[in-house]
């Protein structure tokens, strides 16, 4: 159980590591932008490695908390899914590319637990959406929901690549509103449709 300083100190660095990545961003760096000693920060975490998963920790547990919100303010399942977008392009807004990069490459430990969040909890929030707009006739019934949920969130992670997707020449919340938009109607019904032109207009 962390206090409620230590949580502070988390948004606060998970900000950098969105502004800035990971990898550029020092221990005499944070403790700088925290105003606390090293020591201090180091009484907190043992390594940046460890500063990092806990981050990650963190930052998936304010994620969850998120969608629960989200999913009980949303009147509808294509509700749920524009406010997820309004949600995540604010955090796009942010975040630099190279934060996946990092992580993969020197934060092998973290990656495994963004990786564990993915296939856990991120494919239940998408399945349980697919199942309550199937439900309430604003998605179409004739696919496989295990498949689409599975190209759905393991597509996610393909807009921080930046082979594909230069900064240069895409804005990350761009590419995620086209994202979702492509997914949506890819299985909205009729009336899917029809109510999504109406939200958008």
């Amino acid at each position: 159980m962390i206090s409620e300083q230590q949580e502070k100190w988390l948004v606060r660095v998970v900000e950098m590591f969105m502004r800035y990545g990971i990898k550029s961003i020092t221990m005499d760096d944070i403790a700088r932008e925290l105003g606390i000693s090293k020591k201090t920060l180091y009484q907190f975490v043992g390594n940046k490695n460890d500063l990092v998963m806990r981050t990650v920790q963190y930052h998936i547990q304010e994620e969850i908390h998120r969608d629960q919100c989200l999913k009980v303010e949303a009147s509808d399942a294509l509700e749920e899914m524009l406010l997820v977008i309004q949600n995540v392009v604010k955090e796009m807004q942010m975040v630099k590319t190279n934060i996946v990069h990092d992580m993969q490459k020197y934060h092998r430990d973290a990656w495994e637990v963004m990786q564990e969040y993915q296939r856990g909890h991120m494919m239940q929030q998408v399945t349980e959406n697919l199942q309550r707009g199937i439900k309430e006739g604003l998605y179409r019934d004739d696919f496989n929901q295990d498949v689409i949920a599975r190209m759905h969130v393991a597509q996610a992670f393909l807009l921080f690549d930046e082979d594909w997707f230069p900064p240069t020449e895409f804005s990350r919340d761009t590419l995620f509103q086209q994202y979702i938009l492509h997914y949506l109607h890819g299985i909205l019904s009729d009336e899917g449709r029809k109510r999504l032109k109406a939200k958008l207009s």
